[in-house]
């Protein structure tokens, strides 16, 4: 709930219950999620080494289809890169095909040049984007060294920032380093989508004019719910979206407003946080910030294939 309403006295209210109404189906797509069922297709197979293209210089042995494929394997296996090439040589063995697998310093000097495009390939378009962020972490002492030893913790994070849709796939992600605000990384993540919406949503760290510009020119007749600030002021001109926003709080409430606007749509991208890193975990592999973004592309990548698997449909009891 918005800004903890009834925080107070949240012990009193009972926690809801759901039920999953299609459990058959969706314990059958998690247990494909599982499957070790691994297989190069033709069309793979045929992109997996470049074409010569005539150019000067020493020509790429591998294409991004075959740096993309063994990224993939690594983040759904939870390998380092060394286990990773090993893992694929004997993928290819058992297949007896006539491919040659790229090296562990191949993977993470690829990785950095790696196109952003492929994200959209296990996707379901919707017309809302909703967006958010949390951090990841990237190396230094662990919580039981800190405590054990009393160390300092020394440790860095990353700032992951996610496009999803009402469907729970994520439409576009962006790692950046902290320092990087919610409103700076609205337009990079805009960028990467490439279907229309109707609707953007986002918390009250979204709130600014640089957000509603950014949405104005990717969709010009998109809605914007983001919850103004308390101390919200209307503009000059009085007519614009945030300005209606405020005068609705103002006369209605707050809670009225998020109901009739359906700013509740907004779990959707904090369920895809909290599957991002239940099954990824909370910190990533690489230690610079190019290979992590790659890195961050391809989890993201990989999580909308296994939600394309099925997901639970859950009614309130």
């Amino acid at each position: 709930m918005p800004y903890k309403h009834n925080a107070n006295r949240r012990h009193k209210i009972k926690k809801a219950k759901y039920k999953v109404t299609n459990w058959h189906d969706y314990n059958n797509s998690l247990r494909k999620r599982g499957d070790f069922t691994v297989w190069f297709t033709e069309e793979a197979i045929a992109d997996w080494h470049p074409a010569k293209c005539g150019a000067r210089g020493r020509p790429r042995e591998y294409s991004d289809v075959a740096i993309e494929t063994s990224l993939l394997i690594r983040q759904i296996f939870h390998l380092p890169l060394r286990q990773t090439e090993g893992f694929m040589n004997s993928l290819v063995t058992v297949m007896n095909v006539d491919i040659t697998i790229p090296d562990f310093s191949n993977i993470s000097k690829r990785s950095i040049t790696l196109p952003k495009l492929f994200i959209t390939k296990a996707k379901e378009a919707g017309s809302v984007v909703i967006v958010d962020s949390t951090g990841l972490k990237v190396y230094g002492k662990d919580e039981w060294h800190q405590e054990k030893h009393d160390v300092a913790a020394r440790r860095t994070w990353r700032k992951l920032h996610i496009a999803g849709n009402e469907k729970h796939f994520i439409m576009a992600c962006e790692l950046t380093t902290p320092e990087v605000g919610d409103q700076t990384a609205v337009p990079d993540l805009l960028d990467q989508i490439d279907t229309p919406f109707d609707t953007f949503i986002g918390d009250g760290a979204y709130d600014g004019d640089p957000v509603y510009q950014a949405v104005s020119t990717k969709q010009p007749n998109a809605q914007v719910i983001i919850p103004p600030h308390k101390n919200a002021v209307l503009s000059e001109s009085g007519d614009t979206q945030r300005d209606r926003h405020i005068k609705m709080i103002a006369s209605k409430g707050r809670m009225a407003w998020q109901q009739k606007m359906g700013y509740n749509l907004r779990s959707y991208v904090e369920l895809a946080m909290q599957r991002f890193k239940r099954i990824f975990g909370n910190t990533l592999k690489a230690r610079s910030l190019p290979q992590q973004k790659a890195e961050a592309m391809i989890s993201a990548s990989a999580l909308n294939r296994m939600t394309g698997l099925g997901m639970p449909v859950s009614v309130k009891i």
